[in-house]
């Protein structure tokens, strides 16, 4: 191999990387980003305003507006020392990092060092947050190879002395799937179909994708065709179909692809200096408590189940009775309370937590779950304790009408009451999903309640971002049964297609 292909090959060396003493653990909010570190704070602060600005270089590049967003819709980051801290949360060696899309809050799980040269702890997280700044723009499906081939492109970003950021350098940290790209043909590629690929081809996904989308991003003679790819495919074009209609014969692209493979500089994109604003960066200690449960909060954001959130939950009250009326370790507790079967237990956190900090909007939220849970669990579901938990959804929005996560449950609401939800309850479902696009379940749900309305429309452009994530599990299949259904003009067939399984199970992983 010749070019930076052979100089890839270096990347595969293992060095160990040094790690800053530490220096307890800080909160840094931007517009942004709610991050947790233990780093020295200042560290931290430029950390945050790094992140700011790639921000900023992603939505330059992309001509994507920037919106005023609040608490409950900023990306929450939790920084772990090492990747052996993201692997264990993620219950695999084989992940540096990953994202789960909730309308509770977005949340990143990375590292603040790897020990693999080219694949840093930055390219780890520009690669995630690549990926939510997609989903957040989500209109359109969006096969996995440029899912994943945007992350890339963005994943290597570099911030240049004079103050320009450059996005697109090569992808060295996927070796692999660069070096046998030639092991996943371009026809499998497109197609979209990668079940039965074997490990090296999975890999190359990554790799070709990335290469893919660098080609077609810098090519003067294929200006325009990835618009119209994603276009055909958005108007129910068969992927490979959508490919040959775009991109014209697909072996003299494969030929295009490899002699761009081959050469020994790539195009890189340079946003200078001027197009950067400062950002406000607040940098403030977490407490002797939410010190002490950082870790466990970690855990109840990445996910319970039924064998793992009491043994959660018991660790959790034991921090809480050193701490009594912490906002952050009361309100960790009302989760993991919540999530092991016990709602007063919750409600009495979340009041806890509202006693300290009044107008906490987690807080309100918990209390309304709290409640709903223990009126879905009488004999007799009790319609005024329903009434009750939805005011607090409402005293939630009020405080941040931008906020999914009461809008959602305001609904939610009327559904574990089994009463038909009414028409702000509807529209509270569908803004809730435009807010929180990346979650997948909110999305599932609004696509049924718009074929429960007969707006057939509606339903499967919903649908089809669904049906085309690569990260949304079980869901992708069912929105793809769904959408016969939906083309056949049965909204009945697609409703009864539809999983009974709404609950959030996507995470995105490097």
């Amino acid at each position: 191999m010749r070019g930076f292909v052979g100089r890839v090959l270096a990347a595969l060396s293992v060095i160990p990387l040094a790690q800053p003493a530490d220096a307890g653990w800080h909160k840094a909010t931007t517009p942004h980003f709610v991050i947790y570190s233990d780093q020295n704070p200042e560290r931290l602060r430029a950390y945050a305003a790094q992140l700011e600005k790639f921000d900023q270089a992603v939505r330059f590049a992309r001509r994507t507006p920037d919106y005023d967003i609040g608490d409950g819709n900023r990306l929450t980051i939790f920084v772990t020392r090492n990747t052996s801290g993201i692997q264990r949360l993620a219950g695999s060696d084989f992940v540096a990092g990953f994202y789960i899309g909730h309308a509770s809050g977005p949340v990143a799980f990375v590292p603040r060092s790897t020990n693999v040269r080219d694949f840093s702890a930055d390219v780890v997280f520009f690669h995630e947050y690549a990926h939510h700044m997609m989903l957040q723009e989500l209109d359109r499906p969006i096969p996995e190879w440029l899912v994943e081939g945007f992350a890339e492109f963005m994943s290597t970003a570099t911030f240049e002395k004079d103050g320009r950021v450059a996005l697109g350098r090569a992808a060295n940290h996927r070796a692999l799937g660069l070096i046998y790209t030639e092991g996943l043909p371009l026809e499998t590629l497109l197609a979209g179909s990668y079940d039965r690929l074997t490990e090296i081809q999975r890999e190359s996904v990554y790799g070709k994708g990335w290469l893919l989308t660098h080609y077609l991003t810098f090519s003067d003679p294929r200006k325009g065709q990835l618009d119209a790819y994603i276009n055909a495919i958005s108007t129910g074009v068969p992927a490979l179909d959508a490919a040959r209609k775009a991109f014209g014969d697909l072996r003299q692209l494969d030929r295009d692809l490899d002699k761009y493979l081959k050469q020994r500089t790539i195009l890189t994109l340079f946003i200078g200096a001027g197009q950067f604003r400062p950002v406000a960066v607040d940098v403030e200690p977490l407490s002797a408590g939410a010190a002490e449960a950082i870790a466990l909060r970690m855990e109840s954001r990445r996910g319970v189940n039924a064998k793992t959130a009491e043994p959660l939950a018991a660790k959790i009250r034991r921090v809480q009775s050193k701490y009594p009326g912490d906002v952050f370790v009361e309100l960790t507790l009302a989760e993991a309370e919540l999530d092991s079967g016990h709602p007063e237990a919750a409600e009495a956190a979340a009041d806890r937590a509202l006693k300290s900090d009044p107008k906490s909007i987690e807080a309100m939220i918990y209390k309304g779950r709290a409640m709903g849970a223990r009126a879905a669990a009488m004999k007799e579901p009790d319609p005024k304790l329903f009434a009750e938990s939805r005011n607090w959804y409402l005293k939630a929005n009020a405080l941040d009408s931008e906020d999914p996560e009461p809008l959602y449950e305001f609904y939610r609401s009327f559904v574990e009451e089994g009463v038909q939800p009414n028409k702000n309850a509807v529209a509270a479902l569908h803004y809730a999903s435009n807010l929180a696009p990346q979650d997948m379940s909110v999305r599932m749900m609004s696509a049924m309640q718009y074929l429960r309305d007969r707006e057939l429309k509606r339903a499967r452009k919903t649908l089809e971002p669904i049906a085309y994530n690569p990260h949304s599990d079980g869901y992708s299949t069912i929105a793809k049964a769904m959408m016969v259904r939906v083309d056949a003009g049965d909204a009945e067939g697609a409703i009864k297609t539809a999983s009974t399984d709404s609950s959030d199970k996507g995470a995105s992983g490097n």
